[in-house]
């Protein structure tokens, strides 16, 4: 095996392979030697992963006439089933039959897999249970859990509880496997309740349920939308000491979000801790953003503070989507404390987190301190943009503070060159309010040389303030 390794690696390597097995042949010739050496390269070729070589010489000792061992066959089986080479499987099945190969125990359940794989899968399991007892092999649990599991895969639930009578029958007795993959089938149909059915009669015949079999039932009450029901199996999965893993708690999480009660998978977040089961760092996370999106900025703080406690570092996007929940609510002074803490956490802040707070003060009538917000970004080397101009200039406009509105558009003119005619407009229009003329004019002036060119909306507010002087 050792020489057969070496030889494998070394044609590998080069550019014009050469036959190993042809050479092997040629050899015969001038040594004494045993068969078992061609049964050895089959097996040599399998184990450095080369199947193909593998089933080329299985076919040319077969061709020769030298018998190879089962357990070779059943690694060359093994192996072409893996690559999804399903007829070359049936063909090697059909050689052993004419070399007269008898199989094994193990060579029928890699069938058994091929045959789940097969495009004719109903006619082509019958005939091979047919022909499987022929040869004398009884299917064992191995055999019925495979092409039950293959029936649930393909939707044939029928035809996976006739197997599952069979087994009955014929004294193979259902295992955990076999009920787990039957409470998939039922709960994939929307049958939950029959699901839960089974899941009983299992414990009843003394089968205790893992944590997978617990999941697929959960997963199938969460799916219906029944999360009382799944968050009852939970407590059991406890009670019984059967810890639930992350997937259960994703699960739950992901049912209560599709049912819009979030406060539901916090308080469930709450519930495991006291039972010593810790949620994972990404799943609470997802949760803290989820509530940040529908408005429950508070919960979602509360257990941000939560996830922080086991020394978790917290991202800037977080922070970022609990500052805009807390803005869209109008809560600024919360989103300013959250802007504190980042500093204090070492989180520079984002264009967002400036955004979101300098246009919230606006909207609260507290322009001045946006404006010293505005000004605190810069220093961050982050820029204002058009969200943050429009902002603080309507604020200005919205509390009559025509100075600091009109520093605002030049300085976003010349230090940015953010120019944006609906700013420029929209402090026209309070100056054109006052009716006066020559201020106006002015205004106008001084705005063109830093780059604002009036359009017909600018002289409609201009023409609408001189008919108001005249009335």
């Amino acid at each position: 095996m050792s020489h057969f390794s070496e030889l494998i690696e070394l044609n590998k390597s080069k550019g014009r392979k050469v036959s190993i097995f042809e050479n092997l042949v040629v050899c015969t010739n001038d040594c004494s030697w045993d068969p078992v050496v061609f049964d050895m390269l089959l097996k040599a070729y399998l184990k450095a992963g080369l199947v193909r070589d593998g089933f080329i010489t299985f076919r040319k000792m077969v061709k020769l006439g030298f018998v190879p061992k089962i357990v070779s066959i059943n690694f060359l089986l093994d192996g072409l089933l893996k690559l999804g080479r399903v007829d070359e499987c049936w063909g090697v099945y059909e050689e052993m039959g004419k070399v007269s190969v008898r199989g094994n125990t193990f060579t029928y359940n890699i069938l058994t897999h091929v045959v789940c794989k097969s495009e004719e899968y109903v006619g082509k399991v019958n005939r091979f249970l047919e022909k499987m007892e022929e040869e004398g092999f009884d299917p064992d649990i191995v055999t019925y859990n495979t092409l039950i599991d293959s029936y649930v895969r393909r939707g044939r639930l029928k035809d996976a509880h006739y197997l599952y009578n069979i087994m009955c029958i014929r004294r193979v007795m259902p295992d955990l496997i076999t009920h787990t993959s039957l409470i998939n089938g039922l709960c994939k149909e929307g049958s939950v309740r029959e699901a839960h059915k089974l899941f009983h009669r299992m414990v009843q015949i003394r089968l205790n349920p893992d944590v997978f079999c617990y999941n697929t039932l959960i997963c199938g009450y969460v799916n219906k939308g029944m999360m009382r029901e799944a968050r009852a199996l939970l407590h059991e999965m406890i009670k019984e000491k059967v810890p639930p893993n992350s997937f259960t708690c994703s699960v739950l999480i992901e049912g209560y979000k599709k049912e819009s009660t979030l406060i539901s998978a916090v308080n469930l977040i709450i519930e495991l801790r006291r039972f010593g089961i810790l949620v994972s760092k990404s799943l609470q996370l997802d949760l803290v953003v989820a509530l940040c999106r529908v408005d429950k900025p508070f919960a979602a703080k509360s257990l941000l503070e939560r996830v922080e406690k086991n020394g978790e570092e917290t991202s800037l996007q977080i922070y970022d989507e609990l500052i805009v929940s807390f803005c869209r609510l109008s809560y600024v002074n919360e989103a300013i404390e959250l802007k504190d803490e980042m500093f204090f956490k070492n989180i520079n802040p984002s264009l967002t987190t400036f955004r979101e707070i300098i246009e919230c003060l606006c909207r609260l009538n507290r322009t001045t301190e946006g404006d010293v917000f505005m000004r605190d970004m810069t220093e961050f080397g982050i820029c204002p943009d058009a969200t943050v101009c429009r902002s603080l200039i309507s604020g200005y406009c919205k509390e009559k503070n025509i100075s600091q509105a009109e520093f605002l558009l030049s300085l976003f003119a010349v230090e940015f060159r953010l120019l944006d005619n609906e700013w420029y407009n929209e402090v026209l229009k309070v100056v054109c309010e006052e009716g006066d003329i020559n201020k106006s004019m002015e205004f106008q002036k001084r705005m063109q040389r830093v780059g604002y060119t009036p359009n017909s909306l600018s002289f409609k507010y201009v023409i609408d303030g001189l008919l108001r002087k005249a009335a």
